[in-house]
């Protein structure tokens, strides 16, 4: 590794260089474990909550549920590899950072900027999801696909809500979503008890609906894709870990714990939905036709004439979404932040901190972006490809970075230290990839570029640091793996991605809990 990253507490990729000691900055060390596992679980249970299940359901029939298990199973290698990163060197916005010390400014770039673009991109997709949900009930805000400018305004009054708890300190802000995650779950469970007493077991085996595995194989993997990007948010007590009271014990467990809690609340909702559907009240005839309604556990409930739960339901939605919104607003503030102050590919100014520990500067330009995309997007469909794809690139450089460090950083203190590293980490970045090519040619075709574009940040880099050969020689491996993943894709053209994601991202179902 070059010489160009040597500044900060985070081993710079050359075999002599050594982590420094950690600085003390103006964040407010104010989470404790359980707020950290409560961040994790409330990113996780976002839109998804109210139409994840049922998808998985519509592609697999009754044997989709076990695949959130299967994706439980995939995923937790990767939260532990971003563990041992967040523990051993605790950053706001770390996910920015560790590939920018491990393989320098060609990879710190194109990261960081994937990283800035996907987060910017969730506020407004969050307002859209409330503001659609809440359509259910009054209809005016949202119309033909698109919000109406009732629509609009609603969202920006959401957003502005999203932005007053984000200037909060972080105690304020996390307590804020400890009691909005709690309310989710018990609504949910609400909503599990409710359907329980409409339950049909026969639903599961009977030929008449195709049995428990309808689709056969193919469908089943069709689930796994889509349950895999259910749990996207257990990367986030990586992006708060330098306001984490006891990082090397809180942020393993809320990882771990998040992922299974939410694995084992994703297939209990898949479960009822199965118990409870009724294919002649519906007036359907197949699992997939349940893709067809904007609110299936509203509209399950509504059939079913259950209205205490169909309002239950809405309110899930709705508080569900909220919180994912502050969650993954902080999340975008974080990043900015890390990259004006530690990285360098933004104004200096970004890295500022209030005397609260808030990023407010970053904090400010995540609103004023949002403010514009919710004013011209006008659907989630307009700018959700965009928002996953950058997000799910951002995750292929994190088990590098972890194999960079265990050879260049071997003695760094390691609060928790991945077991079986060099089998674990391997698995983890196989994941991530298929994750990026799972999400289809459609959104790799717009991504790819946009990603390949942060090379530009390097200008601003380089600026204070000059970059040398051997930085652009150690983040080689990034462009080339864009390029390659490109190629792949659109030769293949998801021939491998059973369920073809993108296809159905324009659906208004889909696209509220694919985050």
């Amino acid at each position: 590794m070059s010489d160009e990253s040597k500044s900060g507490d985070i081993p710079t990729g050359s075999k002599d260089s050594v982590g420094k000691e950690h600085k003390v900055s103006g964040y407010r060390k104010d989470l404790g474990t359980w707020s950290v596992v409560f961040l994790a679980l409330g990113a996780i249970l976002g839109p998804a909550v109210a139409y994840a299940p049922v998808y998985t359901v519509a592609f697999a029939g009754p044997s989709g549920i076990l695949a959130w298990f299967v994706a439980m199973f995939m995923l937790i290698p990767v939260g532990l590899v971003y563990s041992e990163l967040g523990t051993a060197w605790p950053k706001a916005g770390g996910i920015a950072h560790y590939p920018s010390r491990s393989n320098g400014p060609l990879v710190g770039a194109i990261n960081g900027w994937s990283s800035f673009v996907g987060y910017l991109l969730v506020s407004p997709v969050i307002v859209f999801a409330v503001v659609e949900y809440a359509s259910f009930y009054v209809p005016s805000f949202y119309s033909g696909g698109l919000l109406s400018t009732t629509g609009i305004i609603v969202s920006e009054v959401v957003l502005l809500a999203v932005f007053g708890i984000n200037m909060l300190r972080i105690k304020h802000m996390g307590n804020i979503n400890n009691w909005l995650t709690v309310v989710t779950i018990i609504l949910i469970a609400v909503t599990v008890i409710g359907l329980l007493f409409f339950f049909h077991g026969s639903n599961f085996t009977s030929k008449s609906y195709g049995g428990i595995a309808p689709f056969g194989a193919i469908g089943f993997f069709s689930a796994i894709t889509i349950t895999i990007f259910g749990y996207g948010g257990f990367r986030q007590p990586i992006d708060y870990s330098e306001e984490v009271k006891n990082p090397g014990r809180s942020i393993p467990l809320a990882v771990v714990l998040s992922i299974v809690i939410s694995g084992i609340i994703y297939a209990l909702l898949a479960f009822v939905f199965v118990g409870a559907a009724n294919f002649g009240l519906f007036n359907v005839t197949s699992w997939g036709a349940f893709t067809a309604y904007a609110s299936p556990y509203a509209t399950e409930a509504q059939v079913l004439a259950i209205p205490a739960i169909v309002i239950v339901a809405i309110i899930v939605a709705l508080i569900a979404t909220f919180k994912d919104g502050i969650i993954y607003y902080g999340g975008a503030a974080r990043v900015g932040q890390i990259l004006g102050k530690e990285d360098k590919y933004l104004p200096k100014a970004m890295g500022h901190l209030s005397p609260k520990g808030v990023p407010i500067y970053s904090v400010i330009l995540v609103l004023v972006v949002s403010i514009v995309l919710v004013a011209l997007g006008r659907s989630l469909a307009s700018i959700i490809g965009l928002m996953v794809d950058a997000f799910l690139i951002s995750y292929a450089p994190g088990p590098i970075s972890l194999a960079v460090f265990r050879k260049t950083a071997p003695n760094a203190n390691r609060p928790y230290k991945l077991p079986a590293a060099s089998i674990l980490a391997p698995i983890a970045f196989i994941v991530t990839v298929l994750m990026v090519y799972w999400s289809g040619f459609v959104a790799i075709l717009y991504v790819v570029p946009l990603d390949l574009a942060g090379v530009v940040l390097i200008l601003l880099y380089n600026r204070h640091t000059k970059v040398n050969g051997m930085g652009y020689l150690y983040g080689i491996y990034l462009p080339i793996f864009l390029v390659f993943v490109f190629i792949f894709s659109y030769f293949t053209k998801g021939a491998f991605s059973a369920g073809n994601l993108n296809s159905i991202l324009s659906t208004r179902s889909f696209s509220l809990w694919y985050h």
